[in-house]
């Protein structure tokens, strides 16, 4: 078999590929979920099952994972419409780009206390830390993810306008040093996104006089979680709390699996409503603007 047909196989989208196969493809950061697929993230020509915890190439998923022959998995990815992805050529520390903060704060405030339901005093040290704050250009919620250097690695940003829900991780952002708030136990709280972090520590704000670690994933891949328990060794146990659906159930039953054979303890705790900030805004009265802003 022609050498450069497998290479173009193995470069082949798997955003058009999916696509090509009536499959759904779900935004999270800069990779796909895909819908009906539990656990299977797609970025480019990559893919990741996080239930069977391998991944690999285009071509390595037809054979892989749908178990078709390799001569007959070639042919197919060269005869439909897919887009060839560059090699990545390996690199250092990438340059992130950081939106330059607003001269004040006013619509980020708004919109993560009226429509959000987060409380004051849980935004206002985070403001004044510059985790959180306003983009001067796009009035977005900018969220950062800092080293130990607290140099920004990560930048989740949200629009605060009542009619989008945009969301997106800055370009250059290294999803190893996701949002979080660092603690000083041995226990690390485990969520999908920073919104449902925060609201979460406004109804169990024990959590954090306790001192345990609070982290996002951005997602439901674990590249955050992997890098934050190596960063600090104390962690030994993990309570996840993401959300009360399929796609965070299998997340929960596949990561748990992973990290007991890491030798960590696992809990968890789900919200009784689809996430932990439409559990808040239901607690608090604001159960329409959490259906809104799903």
């Amino acid at each position: 078999m022609d050498k450069q047909l497998i290479i173009n196989a193995r470069r082949a989208s798997m955003e058009n590929y999916i696509k090509s196969t009536g499959g759904t493809l779900l935004k999270e950061g800069r990779q796909y979920r895909v819908e009906g697929r539990s656990g299977l993230m797609i970025s480019g020509n990559k893919w990741y099952s996080h239930t069977r915890l391998k991944g690999g190439n285009t071509l390595d998923y037809l054979v892989e994972m749908e178990g078709i022959e390799f001569k007959k998995a070639v042919e197919i990815l060269s005869m439909i419409n897919t887009d060839i992805v560059p090699p990545v050529m390996p690199s250092g520390i990438k340059n992130i780009s950081v939106p330059e903060r607003n001269t004040n704060d006013k619509r980020v405030i708004a919109y993560l206390v009226k429509t959000r339901g987060i409380s004051p005093e849980t935004i206002i040290p985070l403001l004044r830390q510059g985790r959180v704050y306003e983009s001067s250009v796009t009035h977005n919620c900018v969220f950062t993810g800092v080293d130990g250097n607290n140099s920004i690695r990560y930048i989740m940003q949200r629009s605060t306008s009542p009619a989008s829900s945009l969301k997106f991780e800055s370009q250059g952002s290294d999803k190893a040093y996701s949002f979080s708030l660092q603690g000083k136990n041995d226990i690390v709280y485990v969520f999908e996104s920073p919104i449902d972090l925060l609201s979460y520590s406004c109804m169990y704000s024990h959590v954090l006089l306790q001192e345990s670690h609070m982290l996002s994933l951005g997602g439901l891949a674990d590249i955050a979680l992997e890098a934050y328990a190596a960063r600090i060794p104390c962690i030994r146990h993990i309570i996840f709390c993401l959300d009360q659906d399929s796609a965070g159930k299998d997340a929960y039953t596949m990561l748990s699996k992973k990290y007991v054979t890491k030798g960590f303890k696992i809990g968890c705790h789900f919200p009784q409503q689809k996430d932990w900030n439409m559990q808040l805004l239901n607690q608090i009265g604001l159960k329409n603007l959490a259906e809104h802003h799903m």
